[in-house]
């Protein structure tokens, strides 16, 4: 039999050990895969809300922001160095998911991951002033066949994002290769 001190430091450890399986864990984290502001941003802020307003955390969730890739930093760093973390989601749009089906995220396909939910949707749109020369999409697309350079278009988004996708796509339906406009 076990000396009592030995004994009592045992119990000590056993109780420290279930108390701490017992508490509850750190907050979940949502990854914004990208810079401070935007819809990643927004997307994150929105669950955290949404979350804590369905008394579904005790704790707010952590935003953690981690640029690069339209999404494919995090995605990988998700995947390949952090797997045990069931608490962590990370943001992603239509870009991202595209990027990711045509194999631009690298080693990892869209079955490394578990998809939980789609929370909002983005969908395109064109607008003008109301003094354009452009009635009609017909209009903006022969202005681009005509000179490129003339059109000037804001967008929010990087190269591969969805707004620069649907541009790009766009630009295409007027005959031009995207990656050769200015």
């Amino acid at each position: 039999m076990a000396p009592p001190i030995l004994r009592a430091l045992l119990a000590t450890a056993m109780l420290s050990l279930c108390s701490a399986q017992a508490a509850e864990p750190g907050p979940p984290q949502c990854i914004v895969p990208a810079a401070i502001g935007g819809g990643f941003d927004l997307l994150c802020k929105l669950t955290r809300q949404a979350l804590r307003e369905a008394g579904l955390t005790r704790q707010p969730m952590d935003i953690a922001y981690m640029p690069g890739g339209v999404g494919a930093v995090a995605y990988n760093t998700v995947v390949a160095q952090r797997p045990a973390e069931p608490g962590t989601l990370v943001a992603f749009s239509s870009g991202s998911l595209l990027n990711l089906a045509l194999g631009k995220f690298g080693r990892f396909d869209e079955t490394a991951v578990r998809w939980l939910a789609m929370i909002g949707t983005s969908y395109g749109a064109l607008a003008v002033r109301a003094d354009s020369p452009y009635k009609t999409l017909d209009d903006l697309l022969a202005a681009l066949r005509k000179d490129p350079d003339s059109v000037v278009v804001g967008s929010g988004g990087t190269v591969g994002s969805q707004d620069w996708m649907q541009l790009a796509l766009l630009v295409r339906q007027a005959g031009i290769d995207p990656h050769e406009l200015h």
